[in-house]
């Protein structure tokens, strides 16, 4: 039978109903499954569950089910949430709720929400704990603007305020801006075309101490020390928008035909709490729509795709040339590799999309991978320049240090995966000993440190790999007498192998492939005689020549 839950209780209007919930979170972010007892319910805090530990009191709670996986494990929890008195729980899905698990919700009387398999929990609990604050009543012209909606927020914020209004992210990038009659100066004009607070007014916003007061306080910050400044510097307000405990931007307001004087703070105290629901409701439009385009892209990579998602999803001409480049973190940063790659995604996409190249980002693990458009004028260096500049710059901004590996320019996404396969093996070969390699020139030993090479540079060792490989699977390419030659050196301690590998590397250069192993060159004459006499290899052969190496190379790696 349905447990019965309370009416709302019309004394307390301040008490947030679930319907107001989804309503402030938009019904697209969660999808209600079940609501035994409707939407009119009360509702508190959301509450993170631990399946681990049993579920403490929470009553109305909004419980986020983490890490249950299985319709079993989303019944189990459907009902401990509603003994401990939770109004209702918010789970993953998969596909459609089961019909046992909306039973469950209807026999326990807790409504069922479903949320969207790409936002993260963390940002969910944060959503769900900042659209729980009621606006203030006397703040009620700020609500109107729908949720997301930064432009008509900025709006709103300035018709209610009286000045013209910027809305911008930690970083100072102008994520909105009103467009209504108010003054404005020089500094807002500059902030305005370039999308962005100009460079020498966040120098002189941080020398007079505007950032350390905006950044530590919840209050109304007012800034007028730039009066009689040389360039004209309107005094503005100020306010943080917090979330959480975590920093989500800031509101900014020009002083224009009248004084912002105590009320136009307190205000805008209320605006600040209103936008931080926008704010997190814009990010997450942007987390998801992120997630779905990394999917598009890594449905082509792996050959998944012929072409029909990423183009309605990326937008992505499929007829254009392109190139894979795949970046791996070192093996300084292997414990965190994943969110290392975040951070170079990030990195790679600002950075291609600074200097106007289009390419198209995501990770997956430790590496990512960018599929960049080639312009049929560039030339064949244009991806190696773009990836050392990348590597270069994760290593001074992130302390990370990258390989970078570039495949073949290919036209037609049905041939992409070919390119990241190549891309793939080339960080392979890099990563074989570090991203270090040695090589023999004239007795000297060089050491070379690659971070960055493309397939055609590396083509030979990407085809032995591939060869290798190859053995691998078949075992019988190993057999004959490099093997014999490999068993007889474990047994007697002999040099057979270390004389044929001299041999080979020397050209066939008897002076030098006797130096390389420290012995005379009749002695090392007489012991290519002895490979030939008592294993059978007839060096003068060149298809033997050519097997013997291969296996010899094969061996080496085993």
């Amino acid at each position: 039978m349905t447990k019965s839950r309370p009416r709302p209780n019309a004394e307390a209007p301040s008490a947030p109903t679930l319907r107001a919930l989804i309503e402030r979170l938009q019904p697209a972010l969660l999808e209600v499954v079940s609501a035994p007892h409707g939407l009119d319910v009360p509702v508190s805090d959301p509450l993170l569950l631990d399946v681990s530990e049993s579920l403490p009191p929470a009553d109305d709670a909004v419980v986020l089910a983490l890490g249950v996986d299985s319709d079993r494990g989303r019944v189990a929890v459907v009902r401990q949430a509603a003994d401990a008195g939770a109004a209702a729980v918010v789970v993953k899905l998969p596909g459609e709720a089961g019909a046992e698990l909306r039973a469950a919700a209807e026999d326990a009387g807790v409504a069922l929400l479903a949320a969207p398999q790409e936002l993260a929990w963390g940002h969910l609990y944060t959503l769900l704990l900042t659209a729980a604050v009621r606006p203030a009543p006397e703040s009620a012209g700020l609500s109107e603007a729908p949720l997301g909606d930064l432009f008509a927020l900025a709006n709103a914020v300035a018709a209610v305020v009286g000045g013209a209004t910027t809305i911008e992210d930690p970083s100072n990038h102008v994520l909105a801006y009103s467009n209504l009659e108010h003054p404005i100066d020089a500094a807002r004009q500059q902030t305005i075309l370039g999308r962005q607070v100009p460079t020498e007014w966040i120098q002189r916003l941080h020398d007079a101490g505007v950032f350390r007061r905006l950044w530590q306080t919840d209050e109304v910050v007012r800034i007028t020390d730039f009066i009689g400044d040389k360039v004209e510097y309107l005094p503005r307000l100020a306010v943080a928008v917090r979330a959480g405990g975590e920093l989500l931007g800031s509101i900014w307001v020009i002083e224009g035909r009248q004084p912002l004087g105590p009320e136009e703070e307190r205000i805008l105290n209320d605006a600040a709490r209103i936008a931080a629901l926008h704010l997190l409701r814009h990010r997450t439009a942007t987390d998801v729509e992120r997630h779905q385009r990394a999917r598009a892209l890594l449905s082509v990579l792996e050959g998944a795709d012929d072409g029909g998602l990423a183009e309605g999803v990326l937008g992505l001409e499929a007829d254009r040339p392109m190139t894979v480049v795949a970046f791996e973190v070192g093996s300084e940063a292997e414990a965190s590799g994943a969110i290392a790659a975040g951070r170079v995604a990030d990195l790679v996409a600002v950075y291609c999309e600074s200097y106007r190249r289009e390419a198209y980002c995501a990770a997956t693990g430790p590496r990512v991978y960018a599929l960049v458009v080639v312009d049929a004028v560039e030339d064949s260096h244009s991806g190696e320049m773009l990836a050392s500049a990348i590597v270069e710059r994760a290593g001074n901004a992130l302390r990370l240090q990258l390989r970078a590996g570039i495949g073949s320019t290919v036209t037609g996404l049905g041939t992409v995966a070919a390119s990241r396969r190549e891309a793939d093996e080339v960080l392979e070969v890099l990563g074989a000993d570090a991203g270090r390699r040695t090589a023999t020139i004239d007795r000297r030993v060089a050491t070379i440190d690659r971070r960055v090479a493309t397939i055609d540079s590396v083509r030979p060792q990407v085809f032995l790999r591939r060869l290798q490989e190859l053995a691998g699977k078949t075992p019988d390419l190993l057999v004959g007498q490099v093997v014999a030659l490999a068993e007889q050196d474990a047994a007697k301690g002999t040099a057979w192998v270390q004389t044929l590998r001299a041999y080979f590397d020397a050209y066939g250069d008897m002076a030098s492939a006797a130096a390389a192993v420290s012995v005379h060159p009749n002695t090392f004459r007489y012991r290519l005689r002895r490979i030939t006499e008592v294993f059978g290899l007839d060096l003068n052969d060149p298809d033997a020549r050519l097997v013997a190496e291969l296996q010899l190379r094969f061996l080496d790696q085993r």
